[in-house]
């Protein structure tokens, strides 16, 4: 299991965890879609999953929580939590792990600012979710970036979220931004969206248009999404500021102000481009993710017009030509995933999953793709539906 210290032994509002020697699971009785929670509910190892007085919405979150809910009523006294110096979360184990439990964690924080619920405190609960997202960055940067590109086993908009900040993390540590204005920026990430999480879910099984009321929708989300987190405490300015921009465009085409130029913030901008490049490579219900290398190419062709071409260039930079969790044809007709990046002109390392024949192998098979000529990537695949191997195995977790 991936420990997170002070996310792990403690809640997210400061309180105690319960003894693990003394949670019970949760019974089919002891909830119901549409009535509030009677007391904080973790999972089985320790990670609180939702607070106490959160109303359940819908009957998967219902039966996530009889697949993995403990609650207890006693609460005894903690270790005391083991940070590093600077008081960043320290991360060891399984990245993959860790992405599960904050994509529900980030559900159960969500869903009370939708409630508009200021009693748990969501600006610090957010904090703490994006300060797990630097540490996991830290922790395997690569790991990180291959989730971005091929962990879709979590509900969309959730997982969408903790995508797009990963990404935000990722290039905003190129661009030398500070720790500060990074955790700000990802906050704004796992957040931009609030105001429109169920219309996100209906969104991606829906391969019909937009209609007049959707469209109204997304156009205000960005302004509703402000107006929620800050009549539920959220005080950052710069957070606050970049949901409100992250769908501008500095040539003035975007929403919901329609702002151009330096009136877009550097750090919306990116997040709204973040948002685009992970939307443009993570499949629909009706349709496949497009192929990263021409996801990169939108990028620098169009969305640099309106997120500024510096900007483009910079994340195209650290995704790199095959970046992590790209699947692809060797030259000796291997399929393989990318699992480490290198020096900026080197080949990366690479998890050969199949033959030139097609057929699996009974384990990943690990190449340099710089080391021989025929394991150099001939080009980039479409991402099978489903790998033969976890996600973990191929990263060697």
């Amino acid at each position: 299991m991936l420990v997170i210290p002070g996310l792990t032994d403690m809640d997210d509002s400061g309180g105690q965890t319960g003894h693990q020697d003394d949670r019970v699971r949760v019974r089919r009785g002891d909830i119901a879609i549409g009535r509030p929670l009677l007391w904080d509910v973790y999972d089985d190892s320790g990670q609180l999953l939702l607070g106490k007085g959160y109303i359940i919405l819908n009957e998967r979150q219902r039966r996530r929580l009889l697949e993995e809910g403990l609650h207890s009523t006693v609460q005894l006294t903690s270790e005391t939590d083991r940070t590093a110096a600077d008081g960043s979360p320290q991360i060891g184990g399984n990245p993959f792990v860790t992405i599960d439990q904050l994509t529900m964690r980030l559900e159960g924080v969500l869903g009370m600012v939708h409630q508009q619920s200021t009693a748990v405190a969501p600006e610090r609960r957010i904090r703490k979710l994006g300060r797990a997202i630097q540490a996991l960055c830290d922790y395997d940067a690569d790991a990180s970036l291959g989730a971005t590109h091929l962990k879709h086993d979590a509900s969309y908009p959730f997982r969408h979220s903790i995508h797009t900040a990963l990404l935000c993390e990722l290039v905003a540590r190129r661009l030398n931004w500070s720790l500060l204005k990074r955790l700000s920026v990802v906050s704004a990430a796992l957040s931009c969206n609030v105001a429109m999480t169920e219309l996100q879910a209906e969104l991606v099984e829906q391969a019909e248009p937009l209609n007049d009321m959707q469209w109204d929708a997304i156009q205000q989300h960005p302004q509703r999404g402000y107006e929620m987190l800050y009549a539920t405490g959220v005080s950052d300015q710069l957070w606050l500021r970049v949901v409100m921009q992250h769908h501008e465009c500095i040539n003035g085409r975007g929403y919901p102000a329609g702002a151009r130029g330096d009136e877009v913030l550097p750090e919306a901008r990116l997040l709204g481009l973040a948002d685009r490049y992970h939307a443009m490579v993570t499949g629909r219900s009706y349709r496949n993710g497009i192929l990263v290398k021409n996801a990169l190419r939108r990028i620098f062709l169009d969305v640099g017009q309106e997120v500024g071409s510096s900007l483009a260039q910079m994340f195209i930079k650290e995704m790199g030509i095959y970046p992590p969790g790209s699947v692809v044809r060797l030259q000796n007709g291997e399929t393989a995933v990318v699992v480490r990046r290198k020096a900026e002109m080197a080949g990366p390392m690479l998890a050969c999953i199949a033959n030139g024949k097609g057929e699996h192998y009974a384990q990943p098979l690990y190449r340099d793709s710089s080391e021989q000529e025929q394991y150099a990537i001939r080009d980039i695949h479409p991402s099978p539906g489903t790998l033969p191997f976890s996600l973990s195995q191929l990263w060697g977790y």
